[in-house]
């Protein structure tokens, strides 16, 4: 009877051991990484404007006789077709400022809108952050509060066991 009796204790005693073992921490996925493709360089297409040849130079001294050295020289003698060369370039410099300053206002913008993109993507990056440690210590205090209730629950009816046999013990020690 009595080696019934440590038997028994000793099954009881078991179960708790058994079941004293605390849940395990939920741990979530980490959120993918954000990978931004490569930016295409911006070029500029020049091939509309014409390159005009170099204008001929012909330089001249004071009584207007051909100088091969320009620092001797006083005159610069052009052509029509010559001095429409200089006027053409003049025309293509033109053209380039408005190129660059439109240049200019167009990466500049390119570069707003590039750096609001990378914010926004560092602002959600931050909240699926938030997010997932406030889900990971949501799931792990429903663990625990679901394991403590599991918990009281087993002890409940080993005690309900316990006094149940106790009771038929004293019973049958009574008869």
């Amino acid at each position: 009877m009595v080696n019934r009796i440590f038997i028994l204790i000793a099954i009881i005693l078991s179960c708790f051991l058994i079941t004293s073992c605390a849940p395990s921490q939920f741990v979530a996925k980490e959120p993918p990484q954000i990978k931004f493709q490569e930016t295409p360089k911006y070029k500029i297409d020049l091939s509309d404007i014409v390159k005009p040849d170099k204008p001929i130079h012909i330089w001249v001294d004071e009584k207007f006789q051909k100088v091969d050295d320009p620092a001797k020289a006083k005159y610069l003698l052009l052509s029509h077709s010559e001095y429409a060369k200089y006027v053409s370039q003049l025309v293509i410099k033109k053209k380039y400022e408005e190129i660059i300053f439109e240049q200019e206002t167009l990466i500049n913008t390119y570069v707003d809108i590039i750096n609001g993109l990378k914010e926004l993507v560092a602002l959600e990056q931050a909240k699926a952050k938030a997010y997932r440690d406030l889900w990971v210590d949501s799931e792990n205090a429903y663990r625990q509060e679901q394991y403590q209730h599991s918990l009281d629950n087993l002890t409940n009816r080993g005690i309900i066991g316990a006094i149940s046999i106790g009771a038929i013990v004293i019973a049958i020690l009574a008869l």
